[in-house]
């Protein structure tokens, strides 16, 4: 018999569809959400043997609903905020993470992101299509990667790409990491280690890829935007609070800040009206910066060999500590 598993998130039928194109449909039965109620997730999670979780966070009640769950597989990497893992451990039901794709997607993503931004494309593409020419609007203020500094903050997977294809852009690029970096890996990346407060002070871009802990919950605040340059550009692709949400609308009104692009935000999906939509120089996106098709095919292909690994006894790949 076919090993249940349910995708935890409500997603259209082509999703579905393009994840059972990678599931071996001799081992595994996909259950889906054909609503969106806690009823309907609650009497899925309870056939289910593997649930994949995404963006939505599968929370204590549902841990427990699912009384068959022997495996949690994440479809990327943050699951510090997207699993209740005390209720995993509890009942000792394995969890691994899926990187694989995503840390070119998002990487590729933010550096959109800071090109977007700096160029106010969001603004001038509206305003286009709406027959209004800002040819000369913004060339007192517009900023090119070009000769700039960028600052990544978090030098991980993600952190690593990105500073990757920032080479051909001719960015002099700094880092600040909790671990300490081979010299030979700086060498390759041509990037030099800095504090979290040179970050802050010396960048003209500063781009965020840090999960969401104590620690790093509004890592930016005012006080630390007050101690970056006027007119820095604020990229946040990691998680919503990491980035105080006031505090970045009080410096784009003070004008402080350059711009800002998101794709998270501390509370998703952003409510309405959209706080941020008055402002020119913010690019926003709706949480989808590893959310290609060429990334979607890599991960549910890996997480389908994981799961592979799991229930033949062998050893997966990326499993969490729980202990």
């Amino acid at each position: 018999m076919p090993i249940k598993v349910f995708y935890h998130v409500k997603a259209r039928q082509d999703f579905y569809d393009l994840i059972r194109s990678t599931m071996p449909a001799d081992r595994y039965e996909l259950l889906t959400m054909e609503g969106d109620s806690e009823e309907e997730r609650l009497a899925k999670l309870a056939e289910a043997e593997l649930v994949i979780v995404g963006g939505l966070r599968m929370s204590e009640e549902e841990v427990e609903a699912a009384g068959r769950l022997r495996l949690v597989l994440h479809q990327g990497v943050g699951y510090h905020d997207t699993v209740a893992t005390d209720a995993l451990m509890k009942r000792q039901i394995r969890l691994a993470v899926t990187p694989q794709g995503t840390s070119e997607g998002v990487a590729e993503h933010a550096l959109m992101m800071m090109l977007a931004t700096g160029r106010r494309l969001a603004f001038c593409d509206s305003e286009l299509r709406q027959g209004r020419w800002h040819s000369n609007t913004f060339r007192s203020t517009a900023r090119q990667l070009f000769g700039a500094t960028v600052g990544i903050v978090g030098l991980g997977r993600i952190g690593k790409q990105l500073a990757k294809r920032l080479i051909g852009f001719e960015t002099k690029t700094i880092y600040t990491d909790l671990l300490e970096m081979d010299p030979g890996i700086e060498r390759e990346l041509r990037v030099s280690r800095a504090s979290f407060e040179e970050i802050l002070t010396r960048s003209d871009f500063i781009s965020l890829h840090v999960p969401l802990t104590e620690t790093t919950h509004h890592m930016i605040d005012a006080d630390a935007i007050a101690k970056m340059r006027p007119g820095t550009t604020l990229i946040n692709c990691a998680r919503g609070p990491v980035a105080s949400q006031e505090a970045l609308l009080d410096a784009l009104k003070s004008g402080h800040l350059g711009g800002v692009g998101l794709d998270v935000f501390e509370v998703e999906p952003l409510p309405a009206p959209n706080p941020f939509a008055e402002f020119p120089n913010v690019v926003l996106t709706p949480h989808h910066a590893p959310g290609t098709r060429d990334t979607m095919l890599i991960k549910f292909s890996e997480i389908f060999a994981n799961a592979d690994r799991f229930f033949g006894g062998e050893r997966m790949e990326n499993e969490i500590s729980l202990v």
